[in-house]
């Protein structure tokens, strides 16, 4: 063989091997660039989901402040204290509500005492800052159950949050 062929043999080689490596670059550099494009798609996603689950929460609180103001804000209302009573324990109890609720939350203090047999108070010096609901705290203060409106639905936040990601995905 002589040396022009070797020669020529050995540039077809190292231009195959050059064109091989910009191959191997540029597929490195596209799956980057939609490895990139995806993950900004679905953080945008993920802000979208975010605002409308927080647009769809600031509603849900107008419509459940406008309950505050129905005939049967009595009997939720007082689900609501039975419910921080269960999740407290004990037999000694202080509920706070906001300034609006104040007047009936102290008629329902008195029943639920009466029905329950035990302590339940009406602090008027920690009036909430809320739509509505109630938190009860047991009388030493140690333990305390925000049974507010806003507490309610923040605590169901990262189910729907779970849900409408599952939804997104196709997931089940």
């Amino acid at each position: 063989m002589d040396v022009v062929t070797r020669k020529s043999e050995e540039a077809g080689a190292e231009a195959l091997r050059i064109d091989e490596q910009q191959r191997r670059q540029a597929d490195a550099l596209k799956r980057q660039i939609i490895g990139s494009a995806e993950m900004t798609a679905r953080n945008r996603t993920l802000e979208i989901v975010e605002d409308n689950l927080n647009e769809a929460f600031s509603q849900a609180l107008d419509k459940l402040g406008e309950l505050t103001s129905q005939v049967e804000y009595n009997r939720i209302l007082k689900s609501l204290v039975l419910e921080g009573i269960d999740e407290v324990g004990g037999n000694q109890f202080v509920v706070t509500a906001n300034g609006k609720d104040q007047q009936l939350l102290q008629l329902i203090v008195g029943q639920v005492s009466h029905e329950r047999e035990i302590s339940v108070v009406r602090s008027d010096s920690r009036t909430q800052n809320s739509v509505g609901g109630v938190v009860i705290s047991s009388a030493d203060g140690f333990v305390t159950f925000d049974n507010t409106f806003e507490a309610r639905l923040e605590r169901l936040k990262p189910e729907l949050r779970k849900q409408i990601a599952q939804l997104f995905t196709g997931q089940s």
